[in-house]
């Protein structure tokens, strides 16, 4: 009898459920990190609302806004998935050392799959780290349709980002589907 609201939640709000797969916990070097996001094409970002330091332990990069910070503080990723009504989602929570959960990335229709298997090989696989649990809850500050850049400045490696040009009809639906479970909005897709 209710199975229309559990399938309309679960298409609404993603993280309102277990994911579908187990969850992967990865140790990923920052810098390595930043030099993969590029690669990706097209993602849905979500810095994480809260404190911006300036000191990350990404050593040579620098990031172009304040909002792609969180991602130099990023030392682990949470890799989730889950199998939704439009098929299967994937993101990664970004971790800081101290298990702050720092941002989201969300694969979309429109990402490079090879480059996200890629951006995934650059950390280790690991068992949950010390803090054993990410610390909540996440509250993203923002919601952007993104394409990373890399470029040098001096001898910094500057990560950057620019608003995605295009998007597919599905993709936009994904985004828009976990902009709203966020209570956020993203311009074109309000």
């Amino acid at each position: 009898m209710f199975g229309w609201l559990a399938h309309t939640l679960a298409a609404v709000c993603p993280h309102s459920r277990a994911p579908s797969c187990e969850p992967r916990w990865l140790r990923v070097a920052p810098s390595a990190l930043a030099a993969r996001l590029p690669l990706l094409g097209t993602v849905l970002y979500l810095p994480m609302r809260g404190e911006a330091s300036p000191e990350h332990p990404a050593r040579g990069w620098l990031a172009e806004s304040e909002d792609l910070a969180p991602l130099l503080h990023t030392e682990w990723l949470l890799a989730s998935c889950l199998i939704g009504a439009d098929g299967p989602r994937e993101w990664l929570e970004c971790v800081d050392a101290s298990g702050r959960l720092r941002a989201r990335l969300h694969l979309l229709p429109d990402t490079d799959y090879l480059a996200w298997d890629v951006l995934l090989s650059a950390g280790t696989l690991a068992g949950a780290p010390a803090f054993r649990r990410v610390q909540r809850p996440f509250r993203a500050a923002d919601a952007r349709l993104l394409h990373f850049t890399q470029r040098r400045l001096g001898n910094m490696d500057v990560l950057g980002g620019r608003d995605a040009a295009h998007l597919s009809v599905l993709g936009e639906g994904i985004a828009r589907e976990v902009v709203r479970a966020e209570a956020l909005e993203i311009g074109r897709l309000a």
